[in-house]
């Protein structure tokens, strides 16, 4: 994945990347979880939410997944 942040650290500032993605359910709904590594190794698995990016779409059910779009910073 592509996907390049700011290290979740607000130490660090480094750039981070999203390495994986992955939906809990919840009782308010599915949220959305992503691990970053950063370029001084620090590891983090924050909710896409605590780091202000809109959530990925999730394609309806039975629809064939072809590729999982990018997560984007929230205007």
């Amino acid at each position: 994945m592509p996907d390049v942040i700011a290290c979740p650290d607000p130490a660090c500032g480094a750039p981070a990347r999203i390495v994986d993605r992955w939906t809990f359910g919840s009782t308010s709904g599915p949220v959305e979880h992503v691990k970053t590594g950063c370029e001084r190794g620090h590891w983090f698995t924050p909710t896409v939410d605590s780091l202000g990016l809109r959530p990925a779409a999730v394609p309806a059910r039975g629809a064939p997944v072809t590729e999982r779009p990018a997560l984007v910073p929230a205007p």
